[in-house]
């Protein structure tokens, strides 16, 4: 039995794309995986054998580093996956000090990503983002293997020789069996689900919802995920506040990918506000399979990004600065529930026969095959 040791000091060890899919699909697969990432305890879960790492401050991550690698080479691992890119810095020392490959699977198009990190003084965003452009395909050009989240950031590793694999974020097969049978719920519920930061569309969420409610005062809108920074969730229920919304506004918080389900249930319509600044152009919102998963239909920003996943059938694209076209997009939605029904379905017909993680772990056991033989 090969192993495999997957690593990140950043994701939570139960992150949707490192546990639920690409973890458990090597461990279904007859590999013996162990994932180190933050979480609370030791534990063995749906075969994978989790080691728990302490969640730290941004700026105590590369402390991580030393006992990461130590925990990743007792292992004994005959390969290893990395998902955060400051761990390009650790991966050269793991080849030498075992001999194994390593395997680098990228999650963002992360200089454009560095370019809206809010944490970061904006006069050094740009050259920061600049840097690491030119440092991160130079850096992965050594690794054995790439692994890829949508095609455009594959586009920006072109050149990478050894083994790849574009891995969209598609459901998988626990997440279609909780959304079947379900579709847009009774009460006029607008869902956002996941990350909200404000190039993702915070100011224009509320104001469209606003419009929303002036209209339909029985309108509710459910925020379900963390705001980044934080003090940015504050400014939300302010501005919802202010524009005498804040009854309607419900804002969940973080999570556990679990229990999605259970807020997927509740909603009417799956919207996406996403900005469109370059990482947005380029990164596919992974709520949108789940939305349509639950055959929810889909209200999101038109980008290059998600046009080609919302046609017509399964969702409305209105412009993404545009908080009118939004509202009068979520409107005509919660006002027809019979339409909502039916884009919804559509939507739900496509993932269970295009858009599901099944057609992506036969691209991810793939690579492992050509890599370990």
């Amino acid at each position: 039995m090969k192993r495999i040791t997957i690593l990140s000091a950043v994701h939570l060890a139960l992150d949707n794309r490192v546990f639920y899919r690409e973890a458990r699909s090597l461990a279904r697969a007859g590999y013996d995986v162990t994932l180190i990432a933050v979480h609370d305890r030791d534990e063995t879960r749906d075969g994978v054998r989790i080691r728990a790492l302490p969640r730290v401050a941004r700026s105590r991550r590369p402390l991580l580093w030393r006992t990461l690698g130590r925990m990743a080479r007792e292992t004994g691992a005959d390969a290893f996956q990395i998902h955060d890119p400051e761990l390009l810095l650790l991966t050269p020392w793991l080849r030498r000090a075992t001999g194994k490959p390593t395997i680098y699977d990228i999650h963002e198009a992360n200089a454009d990503f560095i370019a809206v990190k809010e944490y970061l003084p904006g006069p050094v965003r740009h050259p920061l983002a600049g840097l690491f452009r030119r440092m991160e395909p130079r850096l992965a050009a050594r690794e054995s293997a790439l692994l890829f989240a949508d095609d455009a950031i594959a586009a920006d590793f072109a050149g990478f020789r050894g083994p790849k694999a574009t891995l969209f974020n598609f459901p998988g097969d626990e997440l279609m069996a909780a959304g079947a049978g379900a579709g847009p719920a009774a009460e006029p519920v607008a869902l956002y689900l996941g990350g909200m930061e404000r190039n993702r569309g915070s100011a224009l969420m509320i104001a469209a919802f606003a419009r929303v409610v002036a209209e339909l005062p029985a309108a509710r809108l459910l925020v379900v995920g963390h705001f980044a920074p934080p003090g940015l969730e504050d400014e939300a229920r302010a501005d919802a506040a202010a524009r005498g919304i804040g009854h309607a506004v419900e804002i969940a918080g973080r999570v556990p990918f679990a229990h999605i389900g259970d807020y997927l249930r509740r909603a009417r319509v799956g919207w996406v506000t996403w900005q469109p600044v370059a990482k947005n152009r380029k990164n596919i919102p992974t709520k949108l399979f789940e939305y349509m998963a639950f055959g929810l239909p889909v209200v999101s920003s038109d980008l290059p990004s998600t046009r080609p996943f919302v046609p017509p059938a399964v969702g409305l694209l209105p412009a993404a600065g545009d908080a009118a076209a939004h509202a009068a997009a979520l409107l005509r939605l919660l006002h027809d529930r019979d339409e909502a029904a039916r884009l919804g379905a559509a939507g739900r017909r496509l993932v269970e026969t295009r858009w599901n993680w099944a057609a992506m772990e036969g691209r991810l056991l793939g690579v492992y095959a050509e890599l370990l033989g």
